[in-house]
């Protein structure tokens, strides 16, 4: 659909619920996708559809990234269901290829490696087994922010599918954000979408919407094991697992401050302070969310320097929003400029 497609065909016979809920889903990011989406066609999926028989009694599994959603969405599915139990996480898919390794230009295998260093053993003090699975799925469309915005939980739910003698059910984190009328803001990877890429033999959940990110750095703060192995970051390629100063770490930072943690344990670089947060800056309205309930939280803790500093932050990303959607008078200048540049195009074709 993204690329141009208008038909989707397959000479080997598709799972009819994935059939069935395929075309929602797409409904749904083209929805929500309008800025970039105008000429996207839905396509037509052409092929035989086949029940899958799996055997029952197969794995719970959660995608695990070493982030503060994933290792909140195993912590909390352990606190819930004793070892076990039906529905309990046994398995972890730690994927290269989407955080780290889907840049040819940029080496991320040690990374990784480290990354599993820490992981693994952590995740097997839990009963969890690793699954290491590689791909090159963002690779498909390198596009700034369709990622994020349209793909991902497409892509998390290919990789789900390929363990249905394995899985029977894998959970997908979600973002944390507080709950508004459409549950969380638009995002590629959504509870809303992914029970519509769900099979008959392995059903996708995100469960534990009701935590907000603070609320969940609130239970990961009772583990410190769970706190130093952390992996938020994006922008660490050696040394500790999160350099310390980015946008992802330093919100991840404030949090386990906020919830009597050390936020100084596995991230580098230098103390928290307001300087930090001005050097930052958000991407999406999942971030302008999370901000807003840190900058509430420290406000309501007495620590009004970092918590002008948030709003600021928070103050700076609606300002761009602003502009970018063409709204106020820059944006009035935007609609000028780019109805102009249209004019001398459509002059220009006629000579």
């Amino acid at each position: 659909m993204a690329a141009g497609e208008t038909r989707i065909a397959s000479t080997s016979p598709l799972d009819p619920v994935l059939v069935e809920g395929i075309p929602s889903a797409l409904a749904i990011i083209k929805h929500w996708c309008r800025d970039m989406s105008g000429a996207w066609t839905l396509p037509t999926l052409e092929c035989a559809v086949e029940a899958c028989v799996a055997p029952p009694g197969r794995a719970t599994a959660s995608f695990f990234s070493g982030g503060v959603d994933a290792t909140f969405t195993l912590l909390r599915n352990h606190s819930l269901l004793p070892v076990g139990a039906a529905g309990r996480i046994d398995h972890a898919f730690i994927v290269f290829g989407l955080d780290l390794g889907y840049l040819s230009t940029r080496d991320d295998r040690p990374a990784y490696e480290q990354f599993l260093a820490s992981a693994v053993p952590w995740l097997a003090s839990r009963g969890v087994r690793g699954v290491q699975v590689e791909t090159n799925l963002r690779q498909l469309d390198p596009r700034s922010g369709f990622w994020g915005v349209a793909f991902n939980g497409f892509a998390l739910s290919a990789i789900a599918q390929l363990f249905p003698d394995v899985v029977e059910q894998v959970h997908m984190g979600t973002s944390g954000e507080r709950l508004i009328d459409m549950v969380q803001n638009p995002w590629g990877s959504h509870p809303v979408i992914h029970p519509y890429l769900s099979s008959m033999a392995v059903q996708g959940r995100s469960p534990y919407i009701e935590f907000s990110r603070l609320k969940r750095l609130a239970v990961l703060a009772k583990d410190t094991d769970a706190v130093s192995r952390l992996r938020v970051c994006f922008s660490s390629r050696e040394g500790a697992l999160n350099c310390g100063v980015c946008e992802k770490c330093i919100r991840t930072r404030i949090g386990l401050l906020l919830c009597d943690a050390d936020p100084q344990a596995g991230f580098d670089g230098p103390p928290l302070s307001a300087a930090l947060i001005h050097a930052v800056s958000l991407t999406s309205p999942v971030g302008q969310s999370e901000h807003e309930e840190l900058r509430d939280a420290l406000r309501a803790h007495g620590n009004h320097d970092l918590a002008d500093a948030e709003d600021d932050l928070v103050r700076r990303w609606l300002r761009y929003e602003k502009w970018r959607q063409k709204r106020g008078f820059k944006g009035w200048l935007r609609r000028k400029r780019d109805a102009l540049q249209q004019r001398f195009a459509a002059d220009a074709a006629k000579r």
